[in-house]
C-alpha cells in the first residue's frame, strides 16, 4: 500500500507540472542529457547557447553590466563579484526586464551572520527543482518516497504539515538533537515501512552516529535507499558510520542557497570525486589571490556563473569556497577532486602556506572525542577544542599535538582546550574550522582601504 502511495505522489507531481506547462520536466530532460553526456557535441552546444544568452541578457537589462557594450560579450569581459559586491549594489544587479514580474527572495547568512539576499525568477526555481530531482536520483532516491530531512527549519524553509505530507518530507530540526529526540527519531525510522531517504547536515548525522556508538547500537532495521550530506564538509568517518548503522552509502552534496546544487559525489566511485552540475552552471577555478585560472589539480576559488537566474544574474560569482578541479579517472570528465570549504576556513602553517581543512578529521583516530573545533588564533598559534567522553585518555594530547605539528609546523604552538559543547551557528551548522588569523588580516586590510 505504501509503495502505491509513493508511486501516486510521483505521478501527481508530474501531472501538476504538465498542467502548469511542463517546465520542470523540460529542465529535467535537459539536465539528464547534459550530465549523462557532458562532453558530447549536443551538450556543449546547449550549455554554450545558455551562457551566450545569459550574457546578452545581462548587458542589456542589468545596470551593473551596462558598461559592457560588445554585441557578443565573452565571459572574461565580466568582473568577478562576491557577496559583498551584491550587497552594496543590490539594485544594480536586478534585471530591469523583471522589475514588474513576480520573483522569489532567497535569504542566507551562512557562517558570517550577515544576511545575503538574491532574487530567483520562476524559471530559475523550476530549474532548481529539476536539479534536485536529478541529483537525488543519482544517489538512489525515487520521487514520491519519504525524505527524512535534518536541517535548521527556520521561517524561510519550514513547510506546513499539509505541504510536507504532500511532498512526503519528515522534518527534523538539527537544533534539537538531544539523546531523547535522537532515540525517538531512530524508533520512527525503524517503524516506518516507507521507502526512505536521508538528507541532512553532516554534523547532524555525526551526532546521531555518535549517539549510536555511545549506546553500542547494532545496525538499524530500516531500509534507507539514499543518504546525502549537505551544508558541511564530510569526512570518511561519518561516511563509514552511516553505512554501518543505516546500510546506505553517504554522498556529499555541494550547494548554496543563492545558486542551488553545484556538485555532488558520485555513487560507488573510487575517487570520491564530485560530479559538477555543468547543465545549470558554468564553473571556474581561479587563483586564491588573483583572477587567473588555476591549472588542473591546483586549489583555487570556486567561481560560478548561474545560467538560469535571469531576474538577478550572478555572473562570475566568487562563492568564497576553495576547490580542486581535475579529470576523474573513472569517468574521464572534469570534476571536483576536492572541495575544501570556505577560503576563510582554511589553515595556514607557520610558514604562511595554505593547508587543507580536511586534516581536522585525523582527530577522530583518537578514542573518546565527541565534538571538536580547530581555531587558528595567530599564524603560529592553534587551539583545538574538544568535547570528550570518559573513553578519552588525557595522554592522547601528546599524540594529537605530534599529529598536527606535521601539518602546522614543528614550531607551531598547539593548545588543547576541553569544552562542554561546540555551539551551533545560527544556520544550524557546526563550524569545525575557525581561522581568526586570516580574519584579522582581512579586517586590517579593510580598515586601511577606508583611511
Amino acid at each position: 500500500m505504501l509503495k502505491v502511495l509513493e508511486q501516486a505522489r510521483k505521478a501527481v507531481f508530474w501531472i501538476l507540472d504538465a498542467l502548469k506547462g511542463g517546465g520542470v520536466r523540460k529542465h529535467y530532460r535537459e539536465i539528464r542529457q547534459i550530465q549523462n553526456n557532458p562532453d558530447s557535441r549536443k551538450s556543449r552546444e546547449i550549455t554554450e547557447a545558455s551562457l551566450s544568452q545569459l550574457l546578452k541578457h545581462a548587458i542589456n537589462t542589468v545596470p551593473h553590466y551596462f558598461d559592457i557594450t560588445d554585441a557578443e560579450p565573452r565571459l572574461d569581459m565580466f568582473p568577478v563579484i562576491d557577496k559583498q559586491t551584491v550587497r552594496e549594489k543590490f539594485e544594480q544587479f536586478k534585471s530591469q526586464e523583471y522589475a514588474h514580474r513576480h520573483t522569489h527572495r532567497v535569504t542566507t547568512s551562512g557562517s558570517t551572520g550577515k544576511p545575503f539576499n538574491i532574487l530567483h525568477d520562476k524559471n530559475k526555481r523550476q530549474r532548481n527543482t529539476a536539479d534536485t530531482i536529478f541529483f537525488a536520483e543519482r544517489a538512489g532516491f525515487e520521487l514520491g518516497s519519504r525524505i527524512y530531512y535534518l536541517r535548521l527549519w527556520d521561517k524561510q524553509y519550514k513547510k506546513n504539515k499539509y505541504l510536507s505530507s504532500i511532498q512526503n518530507i519528515s522534518m527534523h530540526s538539527v537544533d534539537d538533537l538531544s539523546d531523547d529526540n535522537i532515540a525517538q527519531l531512530i524508533k520512527k525510522l525503524e517503524h516506518d515501512g516507507s521507502t526512505k531517504s536521508l538528507l541532512a547536515y553532516t554534523s547532524a548525522l555525526d551526532t546521531i552516529c555518535n549517539y549510536l556508538d555511545k549506546n553500542h547500537a547494532k545496525p538499524l532495521d530500516c531500509k534507507i535507499n539514499s543518504a546525502i550530506a549537505i551544508a558541511e564538509a564530510m569526512g570518511e568517518e561519518v561516511k563509514t558510520k552511516v553505512y554501518k548503522y543505516f546500510g546506505a552509502e553517504l554522498l556529499s552534496r555541494y550547494s548554496n542557497s543563492e545558486n542551488g546544487i553545484l556538485a555532488q559525489q558520485r555513487s560507488r566511485n573510487s575517487t570520491r570525486s564530485f560530479e559538477i552540475n555543468w547543465a545549470s552552471y558554468h564553473i571556474e577555478i581561479l587563483d586564491l589571490n588573483t583572477d587567473k585560472p588555476t591549472t588542473p589539480g591546483e586549489p583555487g576559488r570556486i567561481v560560478v556563473t548561474d545560467l538560469f537566474n535571469y531576474s538577478m544574474p550572478l555572473i562570475r560569482y566568487d562563492t568564497g569556497d576553495v576547490g580542486v578541479m581535475d579529470i576523474d579517472k573513472d569517468y574521464g570528465s572534469l570534476s571536483f577532486s576536492r572541495i575544501e570549504g570556505r577560503k576563510m576556513d582554511m589553515f595556514t602553517n607557520t610558514k604562511g602556506e595554505y593547508v587543507s581543512s580536511h586534516i581536522i578529521h585525523h582527530i577522530l583516530q583518537f578514542d573518546g572525542i565527541e565534538q571538536f573545533q580547530f581555531v587558528e588564533e595567530e599564524n603560529d598559534v592553534y587551539v583545538i577544542k574538544l568535547k570528550v567522553s570518559e573513553a578519552f585518555e588525557r595522554s592522547s594530547e601528546i599524540g594529537i599535538r605530534d599529529k598536527y605539528m606535521e601539518y602546522f609546523g614543528d614550531d607551531a604552538k598547539i593548545r588543547i582546550k576541553y569544552v562542554n559543547d561546540i555551539p551551533l551557528l545560527p544556520s544550524g551548522k557546526r563550524k569545525l574550522v575557525l581561522n581568526k588569523a586570516m580574519q584579522k588580516q582581512k579586517d586590517l586590510a579593510s580598515k586601511s582601504l577606508t583611511l
